[in-house]
């Protein structure tokens, strides 16, 4: 069922909604439907998100059971765009919900010097075969292709960077405890 209704939702925002840039995915094209990150909180007001909003938060409350959605954006991007480390503020668990079936993701433990952990991540970027890469363990990281559908649930104790291939489409969604 959640498979649907992002699809559905996916389809309809690059049908009707014009993409915007964030700065945590530049040169890729984002399309935010909901944060609270910012004061006040957004709420897309394209009305087919009006009508789908609360099947999509009740479904995405299934994939984490979380009470509050805090942040939930469709990313595609394209062959120059990339994914800047996520996760340092990061209220509780952050998703990452893939729509294709490109793009690999790597995690990286925070030690608690955020500096140290958010450079170590920021040095991912440059990886372009990381599945030659043998010693994952060994530095404190994870790696794993994206899969369609498979949810990828990371706790705020992770920082993601996602190494896009043209044309990867995810869905960021950030909850909070409350």
């Amino acid at each position: 069922m959640i498979q649907e209704i992002l699809v559905e939702l996916s389809d309809n925002a690059l049908k009707f909604m014009a993409p915007q840039r964030s700065w945590q995915y530049p040169r890729a094209d984002s399309y935010l439907f909901y944060s609270l990150k910012q004061s006040p909180p957004y709420n897309c007001s394209a009305p087919f998100w009006r009508e789908a909003r609360n099947e999509v938060f009740t479904q995405l409350r299934t994939v984490v059971n979380k009470p509050t959605i805090f942040y939930l954006a469709l990313v595609k991007h394209t062959e120059k765009s990339l994914h800047l480390p996520s996760g340092t503020d990061t209220p509780s668990n952050h998703v990452y919900i893939p729509l294709t079936e490109s793009g690999s993701i790597i995690s990286t433990n925070n030690s608690g010097d955020d500096y140290k952990s958010f450079y170590s991540a920021s040095r991912d970027l440059g990886t372009h075969a990381p599945h030659l890469v043998q010693n994952w363990q060994e530095r404190d990281k994870r790696w794993k292709k994206l899969k369609k559908y498979d949810p990828i649930i990371v706790d705020n104790k992770q920082l993601i960077v996602i190494l896009p291939e043209p044309d990867t489409m995810y869905f960021h969604v950030e909850y909070r405890d409350d």
